[in-house]
């Protein structure tokens, strides 16, 4: 269990440097402000998402852009500066220092979470005397999810990383792909398969649905879809290209994605980190 002795120093290095607190201030004026906004403003508009489905919003946003920014370090910081050195001359291997670093930094995002969905369900039932308890366990569950896949894609930029600067720039691009750029993907691909860009009436390829729920921000939105609708397809067949739904369109197939998207960069940024030469 060596690797969970680098995941208790992790984390409480995490709390002395009071990264712990800024990130949990962070998330919970997200999620107050998201529901308070919700519950105030939109309440009485006919088909606007509910105050807990309404969390997603946020959620998709600051939850990888914190997960990034908490862990990108983990492992490039300590080899920049040397201190690897001295982790790795205790017992511990290199794949502790993997997983260990995974679950200290994945705990201080998933406190800070747990703490500010605490309080987003304290101001629910003050303004509404209500709460769906269960649907809210669900999309927190979901959402600690999303925020272990975040950290483990910065774990593996980081691990890949023998400096600072090259995993801050893995991370930032990780953000504006997922964030900013992915949007384009589906329609470039569907431009070079299809030879055009689709139109209002066009209806669309199963794959080209696919292509949109690789980005792990999307999957988490699709597999809110479960907590909220049950499971079923992303999109109904007949808005869809083909006579029958795909498995890959199901918004069960969301939670596959966002498990690769932890496990796939993980696994290549320890390949890389067991072949590097630390000295």
């Amino acid at each position: 269990m060596s690797w969970l002795v680098v995941a208790r120093k992790d984390f409480a290095d995490a709390v002395r440097s009071r990264m712990l607190w800024v990130i949990t201030a962070i998330f919970l004026l997200f999620t107050v402000g998201a529901v308070f906004i919700q519950r105030v403003v939109f309440s009485e508009q006919p088909g606007f998402p509910s105050a807990v489905q309404f969390l997603t919003v946020p959620a998709g946003l600051i939850v990888p852009l914190t997960a990034l920014v908490v862990a990108y370090l983990a492992i490039a910081g300590e080899r920049e500066s040397g201190s690897i050195k001295i982790l790795l001359g205790l017992p511990h291997t290199r794949a502790d220092v993997v997983l260990g670093k995974l679950v200290g930094r994945t705990a201080v995002v998933t406190v800070a979470l747990l703490v500010a969905f605490v309080g987003a369900a304290l101001i629910l039932l003050g303004l509404s005397g209500g709460l769906a308890v269960v649907e809210f366990v669900l999309l927190t569950l979901l959402t600690a999810l999303l925020g272990l896949t975040f950290v483990g894609i910065a774990i593996g930029a980081s691990a890949l990383s023998a400096t600072r600067s090259r995993a801050m720039a893995l991370a930032i691009s990780a953000f504006f792909l997922f964030q900013v750029i992915w949007d384009i993907i589906p329609l470039g691909t569907y431009y070079l398969v299809e030879g055009g860009l689709p139109t209002g009436a066009t209806r669309l390829p199963a794959w080209f649905y696919l292509v949109q729920g690789l980005n792990p921000t999307n999957a988490y939105s699709q597999a809110s879809e479960i907590v909220f609708s049950g499971i079923g397809p992303i999109v109904p067949a007949e808005a869809l290209a083909g006579s029958s739904v795909p498995f890959y369109v199901q918004n069960w197939f969301c939670l596959v994605i966002l498990a690769l998207w932890l496990v796939v960069p993980v696994a290549l940024g320890y390949w890389r980190f067991e072949r590097a030469d630390i000295g």
